[in-house]
């Protein structure tokens, strides 16, 4: 893909570029919205809003609010196809004047005061592409820098009008535009097919643990019917870890690794952001030592009810008094209980487990009176590998998504250079 848009200039076009202020690209100058009035909110005209300009890379009029405003004051600040906007401010100052455009024909659509709104000449630009330059880290650097702070990062009309644009001729324009479209929509594809299999999946692991599907020994015979047991009759060890002795300042770069609440998610231990802590506090912690195909499950704090299964490769570590290790005996497949404990059953479990059926965190006894459905053990294999499976074409499919968005910000911050 990437020789398709050298610079993503076109050869067969002009290399001459011709630049205007900001303001010279617009109909009528930048204008501020209508007053987002929380009384007026549920009818009226459809209203775009600061939390619409980061979904998707054109607005989704589908999701918009409404707000009921003066018809007088509606057709002041009404939206037209190919109008583009920016946020006024930020808590950061790289939030400042992030831009969003319109690609809809609707005509009851208006915008929110907290908005700067630009209507392109569509003489000189193509508003899709336009849209595309000011997500440029060229153009960003130069919005950010015009930024006054305070307590919030803000930005005008007045601080962004003489900003130079570059601009190749309109059927180049075309053809950008065309191309980073035809990239969108590829990111959009593979978007919906991620949410497709994630739904698969969730009404597949709910269909399996309410026996609905069953899974047969490589004969085709039916295997044996299901039992429940309490966790601790099925596992050889249910307990957690401690914080090391001199907390942050214990961690170091030569120890052994360190698995915190924040590793640990679904189906994946994630090593990414892991701490160490050194080899003598190390020996001292021999309780929360954790072994390869552990189970670990988040017992406390936000993630609560997270799990996942300790990697083949994982060489060794300690998890800390957040983290519950669940070391399964030979009655049960460690990937099988991963999956039950994040589906809706164990999740339900787990909730009701809590002290006080709040967000208190479970106890260790609590956890070993979990009654987990046990197939054998044949169908707990079938099933974790079936699951497995799915989640590497999930996980394959995000991949992808992950690529091509960057495969298209290595063309925007190529844009013009």
């Amino acid at each position: 893909m990437s020789g398709l848009l050298p610079k993503l200039r076109f050869k067969e076009f002009s290399k001459q570029l011709n630049t205007y202020d900001l303001i010279n690209l617009s109909e009528n100058g930048l204008s501020n919205g209508v007053f987002n009035d929380s009384k007026k909110v549920g009818s009226g005209y459809k209203l775009i809003n600061v939390k619409d300009m980061y979904v998707g890379e054109v607005i989704d009029i589908n999701n918009l609010t409404l707000l009921d405003i003066d018809p007088s004051e509606f057709e002041r600040n009404k939206v037209k196809y190919g109008d583009v906007f920016f946020t006024r401010s930020s808590i950061v100052p790289s939030g400042i004047a992030y831009s969003n455009v319109n690609l809809s024909y609707d005509d009851d659509i208006t915008f929110d005061g907290h908005l700067m709104k630009l209507s392109p000449r569509k003489d000189i630009v193509i508003p899709s592409f336009l849209a595309a330059t000011f997500k440029t880290w060229t153009l960003r650097k130069k919005f950010i820098s015009r930024g006054k702070q305070s307590t919030m990062t803000t930005i005008g009309q007045s601080d962004i009008a003489d900003i130079p644009i570059a601009l190749p001729e309109l059927q180049e324009q075309k053809k950008v535009a065309d191309f980073l479209t035809s990239v969108d929509t590829k990111i959009s594809q593979l978007t919906e097919k991620y949410r497709l299999l994630k739904d698969y999946k969730k009404g597949v692991i709910q269909q399996i643990f309410s026996q609905q599907i069953r899974f047969k020994d490589d004969d085709g015979d039916v295997l044996p019917e299901w039992s429940y047991k309490k966790l601790s009759k099925i596992t050889s060890k249910v307990g957690s870890g401690s914080t090391p002795r001199g907390g942050q300042e214990a961690y170091t770069s030569n120890g052994v690794i360190f698995i915190r609440s924040q590793n640990v998610y679904d189906n994946k231990l994630d090593l990414r952001k892991i701490v160490f802590i050194p080899q003598s506090t190390h020996t001292k912690m021999k309780g929360s030592k954790v072994q390869k195909h552990d189970v670990l499950l988040n017992i406390t704090g936000a993630s609560i009810g997270r799990s996942c299964v300790v990697p083949k490769k994982f060489e060794e570590g300690n998890v800390n008094q957040h983290v519950c290790i669940i070391r399964t005996n030979n009655e049960l497949d460690p990937h099988y209980l991963q999956f039950f404990l994040s589906s809706y059953l164990g999740q339900k479990i787990i909730f009701q487990s809590q002290a006080g059926g709040g967000r208190e965190g479970l106890n260790f006894e609590s956890i070993k009176l979990f009654k987990i459905p046990l197939p054998s053990v044949k169908e707990q294999q079938k099933i974790a590998q079936f699951l497995q499976s799915l989640d590497k074409k999930i996980d394959a499919v995000n991949e992808q998504i992950e690529q091509t968005k960057l495969f298209k910000k290595g063309l925007l911050q190529q844009m013009f250079v």
